[in-house]
C-alpha cells in the first residue's frame, strides 16, 4: 500500500482520534492504548513504510514536545522542588547513563558470540534510555489523587532530564561516529551546552514576551510562540549549544511571565489550547510509531540483547533514584521510601526515547541492534511498568483502593434518575400517562432521588478530590455556557461587537485562572506530602 506522507499523516490522525475516543470508555491510558494499536497495525502491515525522517523527528517534533511541557510548568512550583528535581535531572541522569552503560557493556562481554558492542555504543544507549516520559503515569496520578509534590517532582524531572539526556546523546553520538573524544573537553562542552542553551532560551522567551505585550491578537501571539520555540532551538544549535535547553528556557518564560503580563485572557486560553493540541498530535504520532516501528526489528535473534537492555535500564533507573535520594534528603525535604519506589517504577520511557532512536544516523554501526534495544525498553516500560503503576501506588498506600468508585456509582444513579424524571414529565405531556398514575409514581421517584442525594453526600465526604474535580468541571462548563450566551446576544443584535469582546475577555480571564491550576492539579494535601 503505497501511501504518501499526506495520506499517512491523515490516517495517523484518524487512528489517534479513534483511540482517544475509545479510551474514554476504558481504564487504559491513552498513550499505552496508542502503542498497542500501533503494534497491531505493524503486525498487519497497515502502514508498511513510514516516511518520518530523523531530521523531521528531531527538529520539528522535539521542540513542540518540550516547549509545551515547559509552558505548562508553574515556575513557583518548580522553585519549591528545584533541589529535588535538579538532583534527579543532573547527577541522576549521569548516574543512570553510566550504570546502564556499564551493565550493558559487561553483559555483551559475557555473551559468547555476541556483537562487538563498544563502550561508545553502551553509553549512547544509556543516554537515550535515561530520558523519561511519564505522560501516562501522570494521567494515572491525577485520576487516583496522588500527592501534588510527588507529581511535580516526576514532571519536573522529566522535562530537565530530557534536556540533559539529549545533550549527552549528542556528545556520545560523536564519539561512536569516530570523532576525537576527550573526557575533560566533553565535560566542558556539556556544561556550556546546558547552561548556554538555557540562558539563550530565557533571553529569547523574555524578548518575545515583550514583543507580545505590544499586540493583542491571539493569532499573532500564537505565531510568535511558534517562531520562538523553533528559533530558540535553531539558534542554539547554530551556536553549538543545547537547542533542547533553549526550548525549555523559552517555554518556561513564555508560560509563566509571557502569559501574565504580555497576553490578554483570551490570548492566554488560545495559546495554551494551541500548544496542548500540537503536543497531542506529536505524542499521538510518536506513540503510534513506537508500536508500528517494532515490525522493522527482528527481535528473535536479539532476545539476549533485549533482555539485557531492559535489565540494564532498570539498574540505571534504580541507581538514579536510590543513590540520589540521600542527597535530596540533605538539600530538600526527604523522599519517603514509598515515593522512591514510585519514582523508580514510574520512570516510563516514551516519546523522547523514540525521537532519539529515530534520529540515529542510518549508517551508524549496530544501528538496528540499538533500535531493537531501545524499542524493547520503551515497550517494556509502557506496557509492563505503565500498566502496573496503579498496583505499585496501592502497594505503597499512596491511594485508596476504592478511589473514587462509590462516589462515581452514586453520581451515575442520580444522573440516571434525572433522566427518569424527565421521561416521566414527557410521558404526561404526551398523554402517555394519566395524571393519577403520575401522582402515584412521582412521589416514589422523588423519595428515591432524595435518598440517593443523601448517599451522594456521604460518599463525597470520603472522596474530596473527586468532589473538587467535579466542582472544577462544573465551573468550567458554566463559563463556556456563559461565552455561548454572550455570542448569542451579539448574533441577536442585543450587544455590539465591542461589548461582546469585552465580556468574552472577562469570561476568558476567569476561565484561564480556572484552567491553569488544573494542568498541575493532583490531589489535596496529604499527610505524606508534609515530609
Amino acid at each position: 500500500m503505497g501511501l504518501g506522507i499526506e495520506a499517512q499523516a491523515l490516517w495517523l490522525l484518524i487512528i489517534a482520534a479513534a483511540v482517544a475516543m475509545f479510551t474514554k470508555y476504558i481504564r487504559l491510558p491513552y498513550t499505552i492504548a496508542l502503542v498497542v494499536v500501533g503494534i497491531v497495525m505493524g503486525a498487519l502491515d497497515l502502514l508498511p513504510k513510514m516516511l518520518l525522517t530523523p531530521e523531521l523527528v528531531f527538529h520539528i517534533f522535539l521542540p513542540i514536545l518540550l516547549f509545551e511541557a515547559a509552558f505548562n510548568i508553574d515556575i513557583l512550583d518548580l522553585q519549591k522542588n528545584a533541589r529535588s528535581i535538579a538532583m534527579l535531572a543532573l547527577p541522576g541522569v549521569l548516574l543512570a547513563t553510566t550504570v546502564t552503560a556499564v551493565v550493558t557493556y559487561l553483559g555483551f562481554q559475557l555473551w559468547n558470540g555476541g556483537p562487538d558492542f563498544s563502550w561508545g555504543h553502551a553509553f549512547l544507549f544509556g543516554a537515550i534510555v535515561a530520558a523519561t516520559d511519564p505522560i501516562s503515569v501522570l494521567a494515572i496520578f491525577k485520576e487516583l489523587g496522588v500527592t501534588r509534590r510527588l507529581s511535580l517532582i516526576i514532571e519536573g524531572e522529566s522535562i530537565f532530564n530530557d534536556g540533559v539526556a539529549v545533550v549527552l546523546f549528542g556528545v556520545l553520538l560523536g564519539m561512536v561516529q569516530g570523532e576525537d573524544f576527550n573526557l575533560l573537553s566533553a565535560g566542558r562542552h556539556f556544561v556550556v551546552s546546558v547552561v548556554g542553551g538555557g540562558g539563550i532560551g530565557v533571553l529569547l522567551g523574555l524578548t518575545v514576551a515583550k514583543v507580545m505585550s505590544l499586540v493583542d491578537d491571539h493569532l499573532i501571539e500564537i505565531t510568535l510562540t511558534t517562531i520562538l520555540a523553533f528559533s530558540a532551538y535553531l539558534l542554539a544549535e547554530h551556536l553549538h549549544i543545547s537547542g533542547v535547553m533553549a526550548v525549555i528556557g523559552a517555554g518556561l518564560m513564555t508560560g509563566n511571565y509571557g502569559t501574565r503580563w504580555a497576553m490578554s485572557p483570551t490570548t492566554r486560553v488560545s495559546v495554551s489550547d494551541f500548544w496542548e493540541y500540537a503536543a497531542f498530535v506529536v505524542n499521538s504520532v510518536l506513540f503510534l510509531m513506537i508500536g508500528i516501528e517494532v515490525k522493522i526489528v527482528d527481535f528473535g535473534p536479539l532476545w539476549v540483547a533485549v533482555l539485557l537492555a531492559v535489565a540494564a535500564m532498570l539498574c540505571g533507573r534504580a541507581a538514579a533514584v536510590f543513590c540520589t535520594a540521600p542527597l535530596i534528603g540533605k538539600v530538600d525535604k526527604p523522599l519517603p521510601g514509598s515515593w522512591q519506589g514510585v519514582l523508580f517504577w514510574g520512570g516510563i520511557r516514551g516519546a523522547i526515547c523514540m525521537v532519539l532512536a529515530l534520529s540515529l544516523p542510518i549508517d551508524l554501526p549496530l544501528r538496528q541492534l540499538l533500535m531493537a534495544m531501545i524499542f524493547a525498553v520503551v515497550i517494556f516500560t509502557l506496557l509492563v511498568q505503565g500498566l502496573s503503576v496503579k498496583m505499585v501506588l496501592q502497594k505503597f498506600g499512596l491511594i485508596r483502593s476504592d478511589f473514587p468508585q462509590s462516589y462515581e456509582t452514586r453520581k451515575g444513579e442520580v444522573f440516571a434518575l434525572g433522566r427518569v424524571q424527565l421521561e416521566l414529565e414527557q410521558m404526561v405531556g404526551r398523554g402517555l400517562l394519566s395524571q393519577s398514575n403520575y401522582e402515584l409514581l412521582a412521589p416514589r421517584l422523588q423519595d428515591r432521588v432524595k435518598e440517593l442525594h443523601m448517599d451522594l453526600e456521604e460518599a463525597a465526604a470520603d472522596h474530596q478530590n473527586a468532589v473538587s474535580e467535579e466542582l472544577h468541571l462544573a465551573e468550567e462548563r458554566l463559563l463556556y455556557a456563559e461565552k455561548d450566551g454572550i455570542k448569542e446576544a451579539y448574533l441577536a443584535g442585543v450587544i455590539s461587537e465591542k461589548v461582546m469582546k469585552k465580556l468574552l475577555s472577562q469570561v476568558d480571564e476567569r476561565l484561564f485562572s480556572l484552567e491553569r491550576p488544573t494542568k498541575k492539579r493532583s490531589a489535596p494535601t496529604d499527610p505524606k506530602e508534609r515530609v
